[in-house]
């Protein structure tokens, strides 16, 4: 069976803040993949952070994690907090900025030649 290895990125969903098994949604997707072969599972989420934040950090947090040779993957999840209030007032993060951030971590993957796309 192949060395499964799966990045998990995002806000606090991804990271299960509030979760009382702290698992989150992608601890449990984990669970149930894992189910008969070898898994690596990295949670990778930030409560708070945006989709501008992700972008700065994902390929820093994924790149050690996601070797040649390894079935890699990368799982993205970000947005709920580009639309959050903050004072009052709609988050900084502009709606286009929000939905180009995880096509800019693609793209930049596939351009370096990244092992896990």
């Amino acid at each position: 069976m192949p060395d499964l290895r799966v990045c998990f990125l995002g806000e606090s969903f991804v990271a299960g803040i509030g979760d009382r098994e702290c698992l989150g949604w992608a601890g449990r997707l984990a669970v149930r993949a894992a189910a008969g072969q070898p898994l690596s599972y990295y949670n990778l989420g930030v409560r708070r952070e945006n989709s501008t934040e992700l972008r700065g950090r994902w390929e820093a947090e994924c790149t050690p994690r996601l070797p040649a040779g390894a079935d890699c993957r990368v799982v993205i999840s970000t947005g709920v907090n580009d639309t959050q209030l903050e004072n009052g007032r709609p988050a900084s993060i502009p709606p286009t900025r929000s939905r180009t951030s995880p096509r800019y971590c693609a793209g930049s993957a596939e351009r370096a030649g990244g092992p896990w796309w």
